[in-house]
């Protein structure tokens, strides 16, 4: 019933953003996007199912329920709000756009890490297509830290391309094909890093997805720096479709968006890295607190770190 509740809304949503939009208040969609005003809905559907179906003792904390909302949140605020519409007028709130939805927001989602809850939430038929063959194999390859980094390298940078972001901008296709790129790139890449189990139930060793976090950060910056510190109007569009703050230059807009790009992200980038340490570290001591050492093996004590071995 839900289910159905929640089509017949992104019907009458999609009507109103076609024939009334004018009319509709800033929390109703600018650009109404199916698949991302959909994905959210469904996706908080899911999860609240399945946090009424896990067993008390497996129930997530709260602070990663609310990593998980939160960036539940933010895609959806930052692309069927009216947001979408100022960020489409200034280059610097285009950025904080898609820094949210390829940064942070998948960021917030992967420590939030829910797979147990959702696979408890989502339709029978959807867990079965998930758990198909094909789907296992794709999934396979596109998980490993070296795809996961390259993907998400290019669904962040080449929409940064001065020709190809106009092109994206002026196209209503592209425009939605670069927002839901960015997301799809973000997901999979900070999922791959965060994900909070130990090796083997996860792929790769923590190290491994903390290289990958972190070596991402220097093209970003290499990128992003150039996009600040350019002295060359490089995304003409926003002057060509009316600046929402004209009292901005378009350098200084130009600047501000490099900085945002730049910035963030970096600590992010740094942020999963000691995440991923701290993981690494945590599970050593459980591994040692269950470690039964074999008959006649020394003990002895490491005094720089106090763990014993």
């Amino acid at each position: 019933m839900v289910d159905f509740l929640i089509l017949l809304a992104a019907l009458i949503v999609d009507l109103l953003c076609r024939y009334v939009p004018a009319h509709l208040p800033y929390l109703f969609p600018f650009v109404f996007n199916a698949p991302v005003f959909l994905g959210c809905w469904f996706m908080l559907l899911w999860y609240l199912r399945g946090m009424a179906r896990i067993a008390p003792a497996e129930k997530p904390g709260r602070l990663r329920q609310w990593f998980f909302l939160l960036g539940l949140g933010s895609i959806y605020f930052v692309l069927q709000t009216h947001f979408e519409y100022i960020s489409q007028h200034m280059f610097f709130l285009n950025r904080i756009q898609a820094v949210t939805i390829g940064m942070a927001a998948p960021f917030g989602i992967a420590i939030g890490w829910m797979p147990e809850v959702l696979r408890l939430g989502i339709p029978p038929w959807l867990l079965r297509a998930c758990q198909s063959r094909i789907v296992y194999k794709f999934g396979r390859v596109l998980a490993h830290p070296l795809p996961a980094m390259a993907i998400f390298l290019i669904t962040t940078d080449v929409w940064l391309i001065p020709a190809v972001h106009f092109a994206a901008m002026i196209n209503p296709l592209l425009y939605a094909v670069m927002n839901i790129s960015c997301l799809l790139g973000g997901l999979l890449f900070w999922l791959v890093v965060l994900d909070p189990r130990p090796k083997p139930a996860a792929r790769f060793s923590y190290l491994a997805r903390a290289a990958a976090g972190f070596l991402v950060m220097f093209p970003q910056i290499a990128v992003s720096s150039y996009i600040a510190l350019s002295t060359d109007d490089l995304y003409s569009f926003y002057t060509l479709c009316g600046r929402l703050f004209p009292s901005i230059s378009p350098l200084y807009d130009q600047m501000l968006g490099g900085l945002i790009q730049w910035i963030p992200p970096g600590m992010l980038n740094t942020a999963a890295l000691l995440i991923s340490l701290n993981a690494l570290r945590l599970s050593d001591i459980k591994a040692e607190k269950t470690f039964v050492p074999p008959p006649g093996a020394k003990i002895y004590e490491a005094k720089w770190t106090g763990q014993r071995k």
